[in-house]
């Protein structure tokens, strides 16, 4: 491991510490423009799966509770909360006053409409905590039941068992809270006219262009420092490493291949922020589409392929390679997984065990990704060297939209798909992205199924924070790696240039270039 990925690891504990905070000494007003690799799929917060969608949401959308710099738990448009003694009742008490950007006050009536909403929509597993939600979702209850509102100020939430990460999940997108009347009267026009309660209101949205938010005044935190927030949508890293070098963006990620070249430059190197992400690349098998039903098959692709020259080679040391499912930084992460090495004759040798000697047999195989210029040469390499032990794959690129369907619907055999933590808990990786009831969109899009797996993610759900808790989710990852669903490819880690007049921009652990979709825009200003 290089220096450098020692420092961005170490710092992990520290981010709170180097993220700029709020004040009143920022300076107000300008538009900070801002950079989306791809048109958002959606801006409805109960639709969303991306962050390429999730970056301009969370300006809009305000949830119960959020997350600050250091993933630590606060309170947003709750006051305040409290628990039950037997951890299974939550009763959140509403800030007075907070106002949708249509006018109207926010009632407890709207969390109990928007978490229907949102079990409904394509995150159901942020809900299923909650008694009665997996019944409503079925269709075989009008209501959920574990949500009561109990006035206007105060709504209470009932589990059906114990979930110690539970706070976390209101601190997630899908449970962000929407007018009722307005998501219904716009239906599915309220993905591109969204109406939330966040510090910064929709404008406009040019698809494939940009998405303009502007202030909004009446934020219950107070008006943010910005007066808009324009997001350009450049798909092309080096176009958009280009328009920041003349000016026209406030910050951008380093294109690939030129991540030393910029720690070198006199000017860019002064302008460089690096930190690890709680996240994890893989490129996912379809374990309903043939071949890959085959466990050796799986295993055989994870030897055959160098995870090591990808991080250290295309992407110059700045990532990890990974070995496993969770990150560094990330609670129950094993150093000790000895994950897939780099091995050619024990993939020929794998292949040949699956029926598939030197490759002869194999029926075509395309591996999808969504067009952008990392994932192209990532595919690329990938594809070079399975061709060196008798693979043959074809690639195939869709823009983020049409790819995101494709992939939720399983119409892949292989694709690329990035995992960004949206709380810091192996739950939110493991389960969510693994056990079975999640199969398809809700997020194991791999269509894996392993009951043995799925018994220690419940079991590891359901126990409060602890060692033994954490040891049931290290046990249910060996399994899940030596099932071998993913390729597993590397951990993230960012690498983004900041221009030096901006202020407050936040370093979070769950924040990724060139989105940062976990960064909250109202703590930001222009100080030029």
């Amino acid at each position: 491991m290089t220096n450098f990925l020692r420092g961005i690891l170490g710092g992990l504990a520290i981010l709170a510490l180097i993220g700029a905070g709020e004040g009143d000494s920022q300076t107000r007003g300008g538009t900070y423009r801002a950079v989306l690799g791809a048109d958002p799929p959606t801006l409805d917060p109960a639709q969303a799966t991306d962050t390429t969608s999730s970056a301009v949401i969370r300006q809009i959308f305000d949830g119960l509770l959020e997350l600050d710099e250091s993933l630590s738990l606060v309170p947003a448009l709750a006051e305040r909360w409290s628990v039950s003694k037997d951890q299974k009742v939550y009763t959140f008490t509403l800030r007075r006053g907070v106002r949708f950007h249509h006018g109207r006050e926010l009632r407890a009536q709207d969390v109990k409409d928007s978490f229907e909403r949102g079990a409904r929509g394509k995150r159901p597993w942020v809900f299923d905590k909650l008694s009665g939600a997996t019944e409503f979702v079925r269709g075989q209850a009008k209501e959920i039941r574990g949500i009561r509102v109990v006035n206007d100020l105060t709504v209470e939430l009932s589990l059906a068992r114990p979930f110690a990460p539970f706070p976390y999940l209101l601190a997630y997108d899908a449970a962000f809270i929407v007018p009722r009347e307005v998501a219904g009267e716009r239906g599915v026009e309220f993905t591109s006219r969204p109406v939330g309660t966040g510090a910064f209101r929709f404008v406009s949205w040019r698809r494939d262009d940009q998405v303009t938010l502007e202030a909004f005044p009446d934020h219950f935190r107070g008006a943010p420092h910005l007066d808009r927030i324009v997001y350009r949508i450049i798909p092309s890293e080096l176009t958009r490493f280009q328009e920041y070098r003349t000016g026209n963006l406030e910050h951008v990620d380093v294109p690939t291949g030129h991540f030393q070249s910029t720690r070198r430059d006199p000017t860019l190197s002064k302008e460089l922020q690096t930190w690890p992400i709680l996240g994890t690349y893989a490129l996912r098998f379809t374990l309903t589409q043939p071949p890959f039903e085959r466990k050796g098959l799986r295993q055989a692709f994870n030897h055959a392929i160098d995870t090591k020259a990808i991080a250290e080679v295309l992407l110059e040391g700045s990532v990890v390679p990974a070995k496993g499912v969770l990150p560094p930084g990330m609670p129950g992460y094993a150093p000790t997984l000895s994950g897939y090495s780099f091995d050619r004759a024990r993939a020929r040798r794998l292949l040949a065990e699956a029926g598939f000697p030197g490759g002869r047999g194999l029926p075509s195989i395309t591996l999808h990704y969504n067009t952008n210029d990392l994932h192209k040469r990532i595919a690329e390499l990938v594809q070079g060297q399975l061709r060196e032990v008798g693979i043959q794959v074809r690639l195939a690129s869709l823009d983020w939209a049409a790819y995101i369907k494709l992939v939720d619907d399983g119409g892949t055999q292989w694709h690329r798909m990035g995992w960004i933590a949206d709380y810091p808990d192996p739950e939110n990786f493991l389960t969510v992205l693994f056990h079975g009831r999640n199969w398809g969109a809700p997020g194991n899009t791999s269509r894996y199924r392993n009951p043995v797996v799925d018994r220690l993610l419940a079991e590891a759900d359901a126990l409060p924070l602890g060692p033994t808790r954490l040891a049931k989710y290290r046990e249910a990852e060996r399994l899940i790696v030596e099932d071998a669903p993913w390729v597993f490819v590397y951990h993230y880690g960012s690498r983004l240039l900041v221009k030096p007049y901006v202020r407050g921009l936040e370093r979070s652990a769950m924040s990724s270039a060139p989105e940062m979709h976990m960064a909250p825009m109202r703590r930001v200003s222009l100080e030029r």
